[in-house]
């Protein structure tokens, strides 16, 4: 069975399946012994940052792969419209989690309690990022007046 990737799909699984990569190695690894861990990771910024994206980001992670390898498989095609609102809404919480740890510590207004929200989210109920994962991989589909692409070998 030979699927029908367009190269911007293939990048993006690629993409998707190492971020999934490194937030699940993480994530085992702080599980392993929470108390020890806890304070290496508050004494080390990039830590932090795994720590507070790490979940959100493995959720949002197999979301997007589930859309894109589902998509690819049954050939999905979609109007414009949708597939512009999907991908948008996608690139937009994906942001919002990659930036959230950032400015919310930085910032000083009620912008910092927004974007805490969302690291609070992201660690709290990451499931929700999922949904946001499935919908950028739904942005990835084929345009429906496309023709069929040559597969990659």
């Amino acid at each position: 069975m030979k699927v029908a990737m367009r190269r911007t799909v293939l990048v993006a699984v690629i993409c998707f399946a190492v971020a999934l990569v490194v937030s699940v190695a993480f994530l085992v690894w702080f599980n392993t012994d929470p108390d020890k861990n806890i304070t290496a990771i508050l004494t080390s910024l990039p830590l932090s940052y795994l720590y507070a994206i790490s979940s959100g980001l493995a959720a949002f992670s197999v979301g997007a792969l589930v859309a894109l390898v589902a998509g690819s498989l049954a050939h999905l095609r979609m109007p414009h419209l949708p597939r512009a609102i999907f991908a948008a809404l996608g690139w937009v919480v994906l942001g919002f989690l990659l930036v959230a740890p950032v400015i919310a510590t930085r910032a000083s207004n009620s912008a910092a309690i927004v974007f805490a929200l969302v690291v609070y989210a992201a660690i709290k109920v990451p499931v929700v990022f999922s949904a946001f994962g499935l919908l950028l991989g739904l942005g990835f589909a084929k345009r429906r007046d496309s023709p069929d692409p040559e597969p990659l070998a």
